[in-house]
């Protein structure tokens, strides 16, 4: 009996051993984000990598329902696909989520589709490879999507082939989040200032500069490349971000339009 007692013991420990950690980032108990990631960060050990001027990463009031039923009431949008037109669906290389696992991990993503028609495709991979994909035909029902990794510790990259909402991601074994340097883009030196109702760019480093401009509810209302010191009027008065992107690097800047 004492052996027998004592073997049960010894499986019990052992179970409790091998359940490894749960991260939960549910977005819905995040701080609503109207204008997004203009910059690569890392936020509650997750990496949000914008990869190009975008508003990727608004984390705004929108209600779903899923299978298991968990109710999200925000979403993080990822607001287009993952990867370059001209590249290929294994490399991300903006609008991409990502963290740190430390070995065999369960993953669990609840998503929606960004429109309520047409077929769209939710990638887990390695950042270079594709580990998992979940085409699903329609923006309507909230998706559930479980996959279990099992191999090294690496980092794990979330990526859509056009715009996804998430609403929640879970894993196990989670390792501490570092962007690397393909995730990490430099800011360029160029200056955006207002004043009155004209936006000034000045100090450009590259001739072929993209400026796309944002206003506080997140609309794109301006968007131009620009090669040189340049200004434009802005008839709304309010608050406006102002990205800038070209070979130089990324900038992110607000302004005042009065």
């Amino acid at each position: 009996m004492k052996k027998s007692l004592l073997l049960l013991a010894f499986s019990i420990v052992a179970t409790v051993g091998n359940v490894k950690a749960q991260t939960t980032w549910d977005f819905s108990n995040w701080a609503t984000n109207a204008t997004g990631e203009p910059v690569s960060v890392v936020k509650n050990n997750l990496g949000l990598v914008p990869g190009e001027t975008t508003n990727f990463g608004i984390v705004e009031a929108s209600t779903a329902n899923f299978p298991d039923g968990y109710q999200g009431t925000k979403r993080f949008k990822l607001n287009g696909g993952g990867y370059d037109t001209t590249g290929t669906n294994t490399t991300p290389t903006k609008r991409y989520i990502l963290f740190k696992v430390n070995g065999n991990s369960e993953v669990t993503v609840w998503y929606k589709n960004g429109a309520t028609s047409g077929e769209r495709t939710l990638f887990i991979g390695t950042g270079t490879s594709i580990l998992a994909s979940n085409p699903y035909p329609n923006g309507t029902d909230g998706v559930k999507y479980l996959y279990q990794y099992v191999g090294p510790a690496r980092d794990i990259y979330i990526y859509g082939d056009q715009s996804l909402n998430i609403y929640k991601i879970t894993a196990t074994n989670v390792g501490t989040t570092v962007l690397g340097v393909n995730d990490v883009k430099k800011e360029m030196k160029a200056q955006v200032f207002s004043s009155g109702n004209k936006v000034y760019i000045s100090d450009l480093e590259s001739k072929n500069t993209e400026v796309n401009v944002y206003s506080a509810t997140g609309s794109l209302v301006k968007t131009a490349k620009v090669s040189a010191d340049t200004n434009f009027e802005v008839n709304t008065k309010g608050v406006y971000i102002v990205n800038l992107k070209s070979d130089a690097g990324v900038k992110s800047v607000k302004v005042l339009v009065k």
